[in-house]
């Protein structure tokens, strides 16, 4: 540590470092400019807490460096993601955007097939084998936070005779002229004879279909496509 190099002096290689502004910080934390500027030109020294603050919004900053002067000014960034090859093969699957949701009721209903329409590429270890899939769009922010309104998931069909035991998991249920795709936590179809769908955002409500009204049901296995919000 060398005792000649002060706070206010690693704090101006800290922003540097960062490549922003004594204003975009103050913004950041809530601060005065005027705080900092009096902090760099040696008027004041920086406070506890302003150090603190400093490294909880900024974490790629190095402790060691601004409270002790040892290097390095910033943290290495720990890596978060990694590089997927593009030449992993895949298959076409057929792609029912909200769109064709009222299509997709329709054809079912008929036994015609909607797959005509539309197909997006999966990579095949998505797969995992699964059989009668579909690629779905989701609609609304009533499954949010895990589906985010324009996500596209792989959804597999249940057989009739295995409705009555989901539950627990995310599934896409066609019912009456409805299809949509909601969790699975009250299944009283045995018992009942009807199922309770729920939304996992807590201002989607839920909705309870009577055996009867169901026509179709898929299990939501995997996202395929999210959007960055």
């Amino acid at each position: 540590m060398n005792d000649a190099v002060t706070i206010q002096d690693r704090l101006k290689q800290v922003f540097d470092a960062l490549g922003i502004t004594i204003y975009q910080i103050a913004k950041e934390l809530g601060e005065n400019p005027s705080k900092f500027y009096n902090i760099l030109n040696g008027r004041a020294k920086p406070s506890y807490d302003t150090i603190m603050s400093l490294l909880a919004c900024y974490p790629q900053i190095s402790a060691d460096y601004l409270i002790r002067g040892i290097l390095p000014v910033l943290n290495s960034p720990e890596p978060n993601a990694k590089m997927m090859s593009s030449d992993d093969e895949t298959v076409e699957v057929p792609f029912v955007p909200v769109r064709f949701y009222a299509t997709f009721v329709e054809s079912y209903a008929d036994g015609s097939s909607a797959s005509e329409t539309e197909s997006f590429r999966v990579r095949k270890p998505v797969m995992k084998g699964h059989r009668q899939a579909v690629v779905l769009e989701i609609s609304g922010n009533s499954m949010s936070p895990q589906l985010a309104h324009g996500a596209k998931v792989l959804a597999v069909r249940i057989s009739e005779s295995d409705w009555e035991y989901q539950s627990g998991g995310v599934y896409a249920v066609m019912y009456r002229d409805y299809f949509v795709v909601k969790r699975i936590r009250d299944n009283e179809l045995i018992t009942r004879k009807y199922l309770t769908l729920h939304s996992d955002n807590p201002n989607g409500g839920n909705v309870t279909v009577p055996l009867q009204d169901i026509r179709g049901m898929w299990k939501i296995v995997t996202i395929v496509e999210a959007p960055v919000e």
